[in-house]
């Protein structure tokens, strides 16, 4: 009874939470951030998107939690489905190797000679676009296959090491504080828009990694402290496609999450941190880029004569100290209604994984405007990197709102499922581990409708 209690009542929530928005809402645009966008895309509601979502949150967490019977859920966690492939040969390590190391001098190179234009230089669009954007979709369907392409760790195989101990202190703090560090450069200075300093930027990093790993190793720098190596393969795990020698293994995204944490080293709560942090700076990269965020926070911040690094430095502390805060209670709350006798501690471990889709289905929503927008620009850089012809963007399309939903949408279901087949390995019964997800479930909602208002909002002019 109390169970169905609790449930009543936070559904009764987040009806009121979906009501509010609904009625504070106003017509908006769906949008990406990074590279500034020039038009937007058709006017769509605010409140259609997050009534919308709200209702499939809530259907879908009603849906998950018939499916009790953990031979069921096993069952549906093992479904695999085998693709016959051509046998193709054997890719040369090596030349990867030398080839993603070529391009990195490229990009450094036409950072400093080439174009200064953003929308022209290479340098620019092949980091923020093909990259950063493009790129790490491609982690979510096939794995984390920056192990081979990372130039820095190839470059580090070469060079001598000290081979001294990485301090298990340490443990992923490098890794969660390098992140906030990247995101702060990011907002806080021009190199989205300079090429030059773009360049610059990666050879103070290219200067930071190779000095991190000649002092303690390889493997231990780029598996601990490395935050680009860490965020992929965080996001690898996530994969659905999984190629064998003859086959392509395709499975429900984040199986491998549900599997266990082994692979991505999640054993402390630093690691946790890490996963919010990721899950924070996507969230933080939007936010910054809305009209909401340039009225309300920035220009009367500004106005004070507090300085823009400044600001940014605060909002990002706050903010990521708060989705940790929110995480923290909710893992409190869910050991209280559980009446477990797990820790605390390995709860924050278990549960972190679940919130990896969500920011996946956000990092879909938040850059497929700009890979449309700007991949045309970037192939004509690749012809003409030194001159290329004039960009002038077209309209972007008028689905990409409802993508922009789907995906975020198609995120948090993931991480209810995820979460609702880690509660049923730690706990026993069926009533107890349905207990536990309320908490964990109301925050998803909370962090999903969050993602919803920022893609809709409009952007800052």
């Amino acid at each position: 009874m109390r169970g169905r209690l609790l449930f009543k009542q936070t559904s009764q929530l987040l009806f009121l939470i979906t009501l509010s928005v609904y009625l504070l809402s106003k017509p908006a645009a769906a949008h990406a951030g990074g590279l500034p966008l020039t038009n937007e895309p058709a006017i769509i509601p605010t409140w259609l998107f997050v009534l919308t979502g709200g209702v499939i949150i809530g259907v879908s967490f009603l849906f998950v939690s018939l499916v009790t019977q953990r031979q069921l859920i096993d069952r549906i966690n093992g479904c695999q489905l085998s693709l016959p492939l051509l046998q193709f040969p054997q890719l040369n390590l090596p030349i990867i190797q030398f080839l993603s190391v070529f391009l990195l001098i490229y990009t450094l190179l036409l950072g400093f000679i080439g174009p200064q234009n953003p929308t022209s230089n290479f340098a620019i669009l092949f980091v923020w676009v093909v990259w950063w954007a493009g790129y790490t979709m491609t982690v979510y369907l096939f794995g984390n296959t920056w192990e081979k392409l990372n130039p820095w760790k190839s470059i580090s195989t070469i060079i001598p090491s000290l081979y001294r101990p990485y301090p298990s202190k340490l443990g992923s703090w490098p890794a969660s504080l390098g992140l906030l560090v990247f995101v702060l450069i990011e907002v806080g200075s021009d190199i989205t828009y300079s090429p030059s300093t773009l360049s610059i930027f990666l050879i103070f990093y290219t200067i930071l990694t190779l000095l991190g790993s000649f002092i303690y190793g390889s493997e231990p720098w780029f598996t601990n402290a490395d935050p680009i190596s860490k965020f992929f393969r965080c996001y690898g795990e996530m994969s659905f496609l999984t190629p064998s020698a003859n086959s392509l293994n395709l499975h429900l995204p984040g199986q491998k999450l549900v599997k266990g944490t082994d692979n991505i080293g999640l054993s402390a709560r630093h690691e946790v941190l890490f996963i919010i942090t990721i899950l924070f700076i996507t969230t933080y990269d939007g936010l910054i880029s809305t009209q909401f965020w340039n009225e309300w926070v920035l220009l009367p911040l500004l106005s004070l004569g507090i300085p823009i690094l400044m600001i940014h430095f605060i909002s990002l502390v706050v903010g990521h100290g708060i989705f940790y805060a929110i995480y923290h209670y909710a893992i409190l709350m869910t050991h209280r209604i559980s009446g477990t006798y797990i820790s605390i501690h390995s709860l924050n471990i278990k549960f972190a994984v679940s919130l990896l889709p969500i920011a996946a289905g956000y990092h879909i929503a938040h850059f497929t405007g700009y890979i449309l927008t700007f991949s045309t620009a970037f192939v004509s850089t690749i012809f003409y990197p030194l001159q290329p012809p004039s960009f002038h963007p077209s309209p972007l399309p008028l689905w990409l709102p409802i993508v922009a939903l789907i995906f975020i949408l198609l995120g948090h279901i993931c991480s209810v499922w995820i979460s609702h087949c880690i509660s049923f390995k730690l706990f026993s019964g069926r009533l107890q581990p349905l207990r536990s997800q309320y908490p964990i479930i109301f925050i998803m909602i909370l962090y999903t409708m969050f993602s919803l208002w920022i893609v809709t909002s409009p952007l800052a002019t």
